[in-house]
């Protein structure tokens, strides 16, 4: 590994488009005034699976291809979990501010701080994604030695993640669809989890973090068109949508969710799709696409903790004026005015803390000379 980092390179639109296509997917996911009735509403839904895998290749594509320097590596993890505690503070403060009734010790808001607690009432659920991104994040110089080294034991490393995770579930899956046709009783395939060796919680997204950088450097080579690309999110979604009739016997919405939507190969495939079609896009020619994906695009962590909050401020405020419309297309305008707003927020505080670090630094400068 090199010691220290090159100039830093310049940002791939690419990436960034892709970023700003999964955080609206994201937002979409948790906000679901839908049709319950609509086959098109639970396609999106199904899609709204794919957004997480996504992120975490594009994570893996920026640290397998750039230059690695401990420093900097170090100080993203702390950028993560001191972060998550500060977004934390702030949840408590507006949930507080909304009315929200959270009884709790000091000891619970330490431990809901800065030790992956929770608080009743508080939606912070999804901050799991950063508990996962924290687990990936602790491994990644171990998973970048294994590429750099020894690729075949980082492609063993993968495979050992798909196998227990996404392959598992698959054959899980046949298996319990194969003996209802027969009357027999399934076979438990889950038990092979028990010699997984990455049995962590979110090795599954270790796969994702490593496909990322294999994808990335591959995908400069072109080897992938773009109706392979076009192809893949395809196959990848109408399997996402036969799973989730294998589960449910229903192809509408209904309020039901895929279960287990990361943990399936056809979310590789839809995600990995997703990825170079993305290379394929010229984003430059595009005006409209080059501003969502240098505004959105390099905005999304703001984004993912600002709009839960959103959410549960709008919707009982303005959404619900919308309810007799309710379905794919007034969802994604709601999410995208969500994702407009956290934009401006993340704008302004950008600002905020950008002319507060210039007014310390000249004070500190007439303070040195005064002296």
């Amino acid at each position: 590994m090199e010691a220290s980092a090159a100039k830093a390179s310049p940002r791939d639109l690419s990436l960034d488009f892709l970023k700003g296509i999964s955080i609206i997917l994201v937002i979409f996911f948790h906000n679901l005034q839908l049709n319950p009735d609509s086959v098109v509403d639970n396609v999106f839904v199904v899609w709204g699976n794919v957004a997480v895998p996504t992120f975490f290749l594009v994570s893996g594509a920026l640290f397998f291809t750039r230059p690695f320097c401990w420093k900097r590596h170090i100080r993203h993890i702390l950028h993560f979990y001191l972060g998550m505690a500060a977004w934390k503070a702030v949840y408590l403060g507006i949930y507080y501010f909304l009315g929200v009734p959270f009884p709790v010790s000091k000891r619970d808001i330490l431990t809901y701080l800065f030790l992956f607690g929770s608080v009743n009432g508080v939606a912070s659920g999804h901050l799991w994604f950063i508990t996962a991104m924290l687990t990936v994040l602790l491994a990644a110089p171990l998973l970048r030695l294994c590429m750099e080294q020894d690729k075949k034991l980082a492609i063993y490393i993968m495979a050992i993640c798909f196998l227990f995770n996404q392959l598992l579930a698959d054959l899980n899956l046949v298996s319990t669809t194969f003996a209802k046709l027969i009357g027999k009783g399934a076979w438990d395939l889950s038990a092979f989890g028990e010699i997984n060796p990455l049995s962590f919680r979110h090795s599954n997204y270790m796969f994702y973090y490593m496909l990322g950088g294999f994808l990335q450097k591959r995908k400069t080579e072109k080897t992938a068109s773009l109706k392979i690309s076009i192809s893949m999110i395809g196959i990848g979604l109408l399997g996402l949508v036969l799973l989730k009739y294998l589960q449910s016997g229903t192809f509408c919405w209904q309020n039901i969710h895929l279960a287990s939507g990361y943990y399936w190969t056809s979310t590789i495939m839809a995600a990995s799709g997703m990825f170079l079609l993305a290379h394929r896009i010229p984003l430059e020619r595009f005006r409209l696409l080059k501003g969502f994906s240098k505004t959105v695009g390099t905005s999304t962590l703001g984004i993912f903790y600002l709009h839960m909050p959103l959410i549960h401020l709008l919707t009982p405020r303005l959404f619900v004026r919308f309810a007799a419309y309710n379905g794919w297309a007034v969802n994604l305008a709601e999410s995208v005015l969500i994702a407009a707003i956290s934009c401006g927020i993340v704008w302004i505080g950008r600002k905020v803390i950008d002319f507060c670090f210039i007014l310390l630094y000249n004070t500190a400068c007439r303070f040195r000379n005064f002296r």
